[in-house]
């Protein structure tokens, strides 16, 4: 064996190197996800570890042969919304090989309520076919108005339900990703109040907003959709890569007719380098979101590009902005935590506008900014999140910090 001993250390590399650089910059990042969140997790990891913890909460939670089956408690809390609880149940080869049922149940108080049943068959590891069903009651669904310049002065709240079902197609290869199907919903409008705030009908009667397009029109809605993507990074090694993803969704008004038709459609590209090839990973997206008419009926309020609550835009609660179109990009920056769970630090630049972009202005863009935790890619369905967010109103109006979000909870998928 060569004895190393009398030697110089390897030179550091240049991504060692420049490392130091976010580093530096996000110094009051690492201060709080270390000393707040890395080393408490850790700690309890190492005792969760060192007890035997995970196969006894496992054991408890699971069933069944195998411990195929099983139900999980699942919570959310959101700012701005209704915090939630609930029962995430599954059961993997059901009646056959490669099936898998799941169910979800959530509450979030008076009229809050969502059901969930979802059945999922594998030909291969890379392909399936899904049948979903869902019931969602919400009272607190978010409309501030519509355009780039919408302030929060007339933050209003409206209710609904929404009863739907879709049965679609998945193949997901190592890099590739395409999914495709059908999707039926209904939507009914429901004078439900929530959180002190105004409901939208109180609003319009006042005179404070005027009524937007399909305002109290209950729809059903017919739709086919197609996802694609393409990712050359490795989700549990260097991360470095790019992706690439497109979406369309054509639908139509079943109860109107064509006459009251749209579709929705947008791309997104990023580009990632793991600057030490260990799991510290810089990167640079761009985002496009556009709805157009396919009828004489312009598209529904609700069904026009919405953003917050989802990156660009985490520093906005879901439905703060909303229009014909939408365009963002973020500068973003993740660090492994600990075991499948990362920091994340992200700053972005954006907005909604006139149909396909057609009043953009580079004064008009708002800033977003998010600091937190969530689990790796690798956990695929499987989601924690802690994050924070914050927003800005636009450029031309001085970058006042008017938004601020906090999602924090865990939740499965089929």
């Amino acid at each position: 064996m060569p004895d190393y001993r009398g030697q110089e250390p390897p030179p550091p590399t240049a991504g060692e190197v420049l490392i130091w650089v976010p580093r530096v910059i996000l110094i009051p990042v690492y201060l709080v996800t270390e000393y707040v969140i890395r080393v408490p997790v850790g700690a309890l990891s190492t005792a969760a570890e060192k007890g035997d913890w995970g196969p006894a909460v496992f054991n408890f939670f699971a069933f069944g042969p195998d411990h195929k089956g099983g139900i999980f408690p699942t919570f959310f809390l959101n700012f701005g919304f209704r915090p939630s609880i609930g029962l995430h149940f599954f059961w993997d080869d059901t009646f056959v090989a490669r099936n898998k049922v799941t169910a979800d149940l959530a509450w979030g108080g008076s009229n809050w309520i969502t059901i969930g049943l979802g059945d999922r068959y594998r030909f291969t590891n890379e392909s399936s076919i899904a049948l979903e069903g869902h019931w969602n009651r919400r009272p607190d669904n978010l409309y501030f108005g519509i355009g780039s310049l919408t302030p929060d002065t007339f933050k209003s709240r409206y209710g609904t339900d929404v009863v739907g079902g879709s049965l679609s197609y998945l193949y997901a290869a190592k890099q590739a990703r395409v999914e495709t199907g059908a999707r039926l919903t209904r939507t009914v409008f429901r004078e439900y109040s929530c959180c002190s705030d105004p409901t939208l009908t109180q609003r319009v009667e006042r005179g404070e907003l005027p009524p937007p397009p399909g305002y109290q029109e209950n729809t059903t809605a017919a739709e086919l959709f197609i996802r694609a993507s393409l990712d050359t990074r490795s989700p549990d090694i260097n991360r470095s890569g790019v992706r690439v993803g497109v979406a369309a969704a054509p639908s139509v008004d079943t109860t109107r007719g064509f006459d009251r038709s749209w579709i929705r459609y947008g791309a997104g590209v990023e580009g990632s380098w793991d600057v030490t090839g260990k799991g510290r990973v810089l990167s640079l997206g761009v985002l496009a979101e556009f709805a157009d008419p396919l009828g004489s009926e312009p598209v529904p309020f609700w069904q026009l590009v919405t953003v917050g609550g989802a990156e660009p835009f985490v520093g906005f609660l879901r439905g703060r902005l909303r229009d014909r179109s939408a365009l963002g990009a973020q500068l973003s920056w993740r660090w492994p935590v600990f075991a499948y769970l990362d920091g994340v630090a992200g700053v972005s630049f954006g907005n909604v506008f006139d149909a396909h972009l057609r009043n953009f202005r580079w004064d008009a863009l708002r800033l977003s900014a998010e600091l937190g935790v969530r689990t790796a890619s690798i956990l695929g369905a499987s989601n924690f999140q802690f994050v924070v967010g914050i927003g800005t109103e636009p450029f031309s109006q001085g970058l006042r910090l008017t938004s601020f979000s906090l999602a924090f909870g865990v939740t499965y998928a089929l």
